[in-house]
């Protein structure tokens, strides 16, 4: 009975896997196209931020399907900026990135926030993580105020208004159409639903 019910899941995900997707109901379009890449590759941009749990519950369906995407599928983290505090946030995100440490910051911020119960109360706390994890005050500040993180800051709080995005986390394909978990129905379909874009955009571009 057990090898029975296990076959009959197998099947269930698998059909829901290559199921077919359609436009205004597991994705949209975009009110305005954003530019894309031409040479090939296919764009997946996650719009998020530090302050929003959802986001952060989100963050193992992201690892799991970096894990197996194609080649040709390019993502790229974007925090969104929707206030002060979130554009804090994203100068956050750009400093650890300009620092070379974006890739180990980036789990430990959302545990911190959301998972360990830390009391961040501040953006001195943030900091304070930052230091626990040998990156010292010193650095992070030049960071934080250089020219660069706010460029990207700047552009992030840019393409959050262009992209039309009111909350997160939020996925947009190729500058062109956006899925998230409520779109998708669940967290678990959202991929199913960014691997469907992805070749369907793929395969348009070869015609």
């Amino acid at each position: 009975m057990r090898k029975i019910l296990t076959l009959l899941m197998a099947l269930s995900v698998s059909s829901f896997a290559w199921a077919d997707f359609d436009e205004g109901m597991e994705y949209e379009l975009l009110k305005t196209v954003q530019p894309a890449p031409t040479d090939g590759k296919v764009e997946v941009i996650e719009f998020f931020s530090y302050a929003c749990p959802h986001c952060y519950r989100f963050e193992p369906y992201i690892e799991k399907w970096q894990e197996t995407k194609p080649d040709n599928v390019e993502f790229i983290h974007v925090p969104a900026v929707f206030n002060k505090n979130w554009e804090a946030l994203a100068s956050l995100y750009y400093a650890a990135e300009v620092l070379g440490v974006q890739e180990k910051m980036h789990p430990i911020i959302f545990e911190a926030m959301h998972g360990e119960g830390k009391k961040i109360k501040s953006f001195d706390d943030l900091k304070a993580l930052f230091e626990a994890n040998g990156v010292s005050a010193e650095k992070l500040n030049q960071a934080l105020n250089s020219f660069t993180v706010a460029a990207k800051t700047r552009r992030a709080k840019t393409m959050t208004q262009a992209y039309g995005i009111k909350s997160v986390p939020n996925i947009v394909v190729q500058g062109k159409y956006r899925t998230n978990g409520t779109l998708a129905k669940s967290h678990d379909n959202v991929f199913n639903v960014v691997d469907h874009l992805t070749d369907k955009i793929a395969k348009e571009s070869k015609n």
